[in-house]
């Protein structure tokens, strides 16, 4: 009876509906409070960055013929053992539909290591994974120009993330790549989806007024298919911070734009690295980006890029259900693939 009483519990996995309500009227009402008091300082800031930030428009146009989309996948495997994740990276030529992949690794530590640390270095190698495997197609393919998914410019916070062999090996990938790149003059931009920097805002004096970024800022004042004037993260940084540690070990000037590739008001513009060599065919990199976004305001080589690189939850379930009779075959016991509480359920 206590058994049928369980199973029938089990069954019920949806959320308690008082629940539901509670955490509907928590967002709706955070939200709306936290956007009524930004609003309050909104209209001055938006006239400093009407004012200061110069907007151009940005012609579609399609100056490359073959064009590569880089990007890298992670996820974690939960086992109840050890840290365990796999990285991969993906390069999508178009419009062959060409793809090409290098051999994915794994990272594996100790539940000594904390939870955070783990997933930064997870990160960090999920960067230099990208790179590395960017560059491995220039050197078996061609492209006109290559658009990685993720930034050629980084922030000082990536100087404390991760371990330092880990952020030393992505910074020597960047330089191999970006200096492979210059040799065989191959267009390169670094393209930031979730562009959450605040150079802009520092920029302008008004860092200590708002927590908002650059993007937020720009999407109340851009127009679809406007972009602004290039500048130098590296310089801001060092201006406002008085140093930019991490950038100082990219061999080649970074230089920034932020472009809208959408006209849809709930998606914020986009930012765009190029290297210095790079800056002669900023209007050529953002009319490419313009004529090529899909999927509200992404290029086409970065969006199947990123298709076809994600590892999904559901993939490494399935995966996962291999592993336990392998595990009993082979050990004579499942609970060696055991995974922490609550997963793969």
């Amino acid at each position: 009876m206590m058994d049928t009483k369980i199973s029938n519990l089990r069954k019920d996995s949806l959320i308690y509906p008082r629940l539901c309500l509670a955490l509907r009227n928590l967002i709706l009402n955070e939200v709306t409070r936290d956007t009524h008091e930004c609003i309050l300082n909104l209209p001055g800031m938006l006239d400093r960055v009407k004012r200061e930030v110069r907007f151009h428009k940005v012609m579609k146009r399609c100056a490359y013929g073959s064009v590569v989309g880089v990007d890298a996948g992670s996820q974690r495997i939960p086992l109840a053992s050890y840290w365990f994740a796999v990285i991969a990276a993906l390069a999508f030529k178009v419009p062959e539909a060409k793809r090409f992949f290098g051999s994915p690794e794994s990272v594996k530590m100790s539940y000594d290591v904390s939870g955070d640390k783990f997933h930064e270095i997870v990160s960090v190698r999920r960067e230099t994974i990208l790179f590395r495997t960017a560059r491995k197609f220039l050197l078996e393919d061609s492209a006109d120009l290559i658009l990685i998914d993720g930034p050629l410019a980084f922030g000082n916070w990536w100087v404390m993330k991760g371990e330092e062999r880990d952020r030393e090996s992505l910074i020597r990938s960047v330089n191999s790549f970006l200096k492979l790149c210059e040799e065989r003059r191959v267009a390169v931009a670094g393209v930031v989806k979730r562009a959450t920097a605040r150079y802009l805002v520092n920029e302008l004096g008004i860092g200590r007024e708002t927590s908002l970024s650059d993007a937020f800022l720009l999407l109340q004042t851009m127009s679809f298919g406007e972009r602004t004037e290039t500048f130098s993260p590296s310089k801001i940084l060092r201006k406002f911070f008085h140093k930019a540690p991490f950038m100082d070990k990219i061999a080649y000037p970074i230089y920034s734009f932020y472009i809208r590739l959408s006209p849809n008001p709930l998606v914020s513009p986009v930012r765009i690295d190029i290297p210095e060599f790079m800056v002669d065919q900023v209007d050529d990199i953002a009319g490419y980006c313009l004529y090529s976004a899909v999927c509200d305001g992404i290029p086409l080589p970065i969006v199947k890029a990123d298709e076809e690189v994600r590892i999904t939850k559901r993939f490494v379930r399935e995966v996962y259900s291999e592993l336990v009779p392998r595990m009993e075959r082979i050990f004579g016991s499942a609970s060696l693939a055991a995974a922490i509480w609550g997963e793969f359920k």
